[in-house]
């Protein structure tokens, strides 16, 4: 027969037992919700950056080879001006100009995959709450077994990937994959509070790093720029295509003074290379 305080000390790691398994039940939830919330924001902010390039970051990018090109006139011009027409005493002379752009341009990426098609409201609810259940039965973060957490975390990349597309077929394929959720493996109630204060532990740190994640979105430029693209919609304005017709305003002088410079260098009998 028990003591009454063993009673009493059983009953307080019970208690405490109970209280770590609401307070995990509780961070699941939660970060369930805030990395759904982070794959919209990574999904709005992919399709907004689209978006502006194909309106004015080209117009952009073409702006800035155009200035890059009477830049390029103009040393040109300024080292025939320096060093007559049999140029500067070095065979394989290179302006400083030039060498600091070739040592740190960077090179062309990918392009981005294309946006998701627009879907209607059922099917986005549907996809929302399958998204919700895969989470909670497949985040990496919920398992402390390092074997199941790599295999979660390859199948939290295919589910991330597929909520993006808003693919709810692919959804439901990933969610005929089998559970395999090991149970925290300890023999006596000390060890499963060691075990569920750890769990508890992990999910937290992952909900910082999920929040701290979303803030640097919300709080970059691209994030920025699209609010000012809504609140100008709103009052009936396209800011895009203001910042587009912009654009095609400075290109259009750039053009002009290349023309210029252009035909200077014709003057001066530099043909072009």
């Amino acid at each position: 027969m028990r003591k009454p305080s063993d009673q009493h000390s059983q009953f307080e790691i019970e208690e405490q037992l109970a209280h770590l398994r609401e307070q995990i039940a509780e961070a699941e939830a939660e970060l369930v919700e805030r990395e759904a919330e982070l794959v919209d924001l990574r999904t709005e902010q992919h399709a907004f950056g689209l978006e502006y390039d194909t309106r004015v970051g080209r117009k952009i990018k073409e702006l800035a080879a155009v200035e890059e090109e009477i830049k390029r006139c103009r040393q040109r011009i300024s080292i025939y001006r320096q060093w007559g027409p049999k140029g500067p005493p070095q065979a394989n002379y290179i302006p400083v100009e030039e060498q600091y752009r070739r040592a740190w341009q960077q090179p062309q990426g990918q392009p981005p995959p294309p946006p998701p098609q627009p879907i209607d409201e059922e099917t986005e609810a549907q996809i929302k709450t399958l998204y919700r259940q895969l989470c909670h039965r497949f985040h990496p973060d919920l398992v402390s077994d390092h074997v199941e957490q790599t295999r979660r975390t390859e199948m939290m990349q295919a589910i991330n990937a597929a909520y993006a597309a808003r693919s709810l077929a692919e959804l439901q394929k990933l969610a005929e994959q089998p559970d395999r959720s090991p149970a925290i493996q300890a023999s006596t109630d000390k060890e499963r509070l060691v075990a569920l204060q750890e769990r508890l532990r992990q999910i937290e740190y992952r909900l910082q790093e999920v929040e701290q994640e979303i803030r640097e979105i919300t709080d970059g430029p691209d994030m920025a720029l699209s609010l000012e693209v809504k609140l100008a919609r709103w009052d009936g304005r396209d800011l895009l295509a203001e910042m587009a017709a912009e654009a095609e305003a400075a290109l259009a002088q750039k053009h002009s003074e290349l023309e210029a410079l252009k035909a200077e260098m014709e003057q001066l009998g530099l043909a072009e290379q």
